[in-house]
């Protein structure tokens, strides 16, 4: 994987979810990086969500754009989702990392680890702009030790029918970071998956 460079920047759909409160309240408990700015998960004062609104509404106010401060704050929350975003390159990449004798399957390996998401919001040249990098995990296990094959993975790309006491080895584990760069004025975006080890 680590020679495969055409993995470095797999080009990925809109966002397939907005479902605003889902991304809420995986936003609160998970820490994240807004500007630079570690926040503390669970806090009212100190977190995720506090910051960004108001980021959202000062950045709009301050710069007198014509955008809806809570719509901007919606639209970054929704893209800080891990599952969202791991949904979605998992859509992606079966397609392109395909195998005889492998299969790729999702994780909660980041998750596990606190990897915090990444947000930038700015104003530039009377635009409103916002980058959000989250990181993800996959792996690729071998069909030979699945208990039904394919039939082992569901379509959300986990592990199902789990031998108790001898869960399927994952042969390769590695990260991606899904990246949105996007600019709120405008609505254009790049979307993007960087498998990253």
């Amino acid at each position: 994987l680590r020679e495969a460079g055409f993995l470095r920047c797999v080009k990925l759909d809109h966002i397939s979810s907005l479902k605003i409160k889902v991304a809420e309240r995986k936003a609160m408990t998970e820490g994240a990086i807004v500007n630079g700015v570690r926040t503390v998960p669970g806090s009212n004062f100190y977190g995720t969500l506090r910051l960004l609104q108001d980021l959202s509404v000062q950045l709009c106010q301050m710069n007198d754009l014509p955008l809806n401060p809570k719509a901007v704050y919606e639209s970054i929350i929704c893209r800080t989702s891990r599952s969202v975003a791991a949904g979605d390159a998992y859509a992606k990449l079966k397609r392109i990392i395909k195998s005889s004798n492998l299969s790729l399957i999702r994780t909660d390996d980041a998750a596990s680890r606190s990897i915090p998401c990444e947000i930038e919001i700015f104003e530039s040249k009377g635009d409103l702009h916002a980058s959000v990098s989250t990181t993800v995990s996959f792996g690729l296990v071998r069909n030979a030790d699945l208990l039904y094959g394919k039939g082992d993975i569901n379509q959300h790309g986990f592990l199902v029918n789990q031998r108790k006491g001898d869960p399927t080895e994952i042969w390769v584990k590695f990260d991606c970071v899904v990246v949105e760069k996007m600019n709120m004025s405008t609505g254009d975006y790049l979307r993007f998956a960087n498998v990253i080890h």
